[in-house]
């Protein structure tokens, strides 16, 4: 059986469809509002917590069964509903739509799985087991959340303004690289707790800059 490709998706803006509004649905639900996604969500009843976001205007809650009309226009639709006949009609419906579907913990009906995801403001890694063993991808998050701590998001951050300092700077694209092969050091970055932390980075960017002119 061929592999997984990952992928980050874009989702902001996109429509995408939740069938069920449960607990389970719930979370689902507010990783893709999270994501800046525009959800719709399709379901008799509703969670308390997803009534408020639908009366907050945050999403559209359709208070009925679901059709396979509810997909038009949708990028990707998640089935939390328990009724397993329910899930397998949103399913099939998504499939002949060309749609991404996933099916919560029905593996066999899922052409994408989501993955487990240690985020750290734009520094994020995703954990998948194919949808096997999703406690076995929890477990490998929780042990990275340790090592990757709130620190770095900020990194990225500082990244992202370092390489316009650095473009001002060195205009040979092969000792930018070599400066970020010294600059990028995990170890080093492990070690950095609170503080100022742009200031080391900034104190860290310069001397790697003077040994690159050395």
């Amino acid at each position: 059986m061929p592999g997984y490709y990952p992928i980050f998706l874009n989702l902001s803006g996109k429509r995408c469809l939740v069938v069920g509004a449960g607990q389970v649905a719930r979370r689902k639900i507010a990783s893709l509002l999270e994501a800046g996604a525009s959800v719709v969500v399709v379901s008799p009843e509703a969670d308390e917590r997803v009534r408020a976001w639908a009366a907050e205007g945050r999403l559209t809650w359709k208070k009925k069964k679901f059709e396979p009309g509810d997909l038009e226009g949708c990028l990707l639709v998640i089935g939390a509903t328990g009724d397993r006949e329910v899930n397998r009609q949103a399913f099939r419906a998504a499939e002949e739509a060309g749609l991404l579907a996933n099916i919560v913990d029905d593996p066999e009906l899922c052409n994408f799985y989501l993955p487990a995801v240690v985020q750290r403001g734009e520094f994020q890694v995703a954990i998948s087991t194919g949808g096997a063993s999703p406690l076995l991808a929890r477990r490998v998050r929780e042990d990275l959340e340790k090592r990757f701590g709130p620190d770095f998001g900020e990194l990225v951050g500082a990244a992202a303004e370092l390489r316009q300092w650095l473009r001002e700077r060195v205009a040979d694209p092969g000792k930018r690289r070599a400066f970020w092969e010294d600059f990028i050091d995990l170890e080093y970055f492990y070690s950095l707790h609170g503080g100022d932390l742009a200031g080391q980075l900034r104190e860290r960017a310069q001397k790697c800059l003077s040994r690159l002119e050395d």
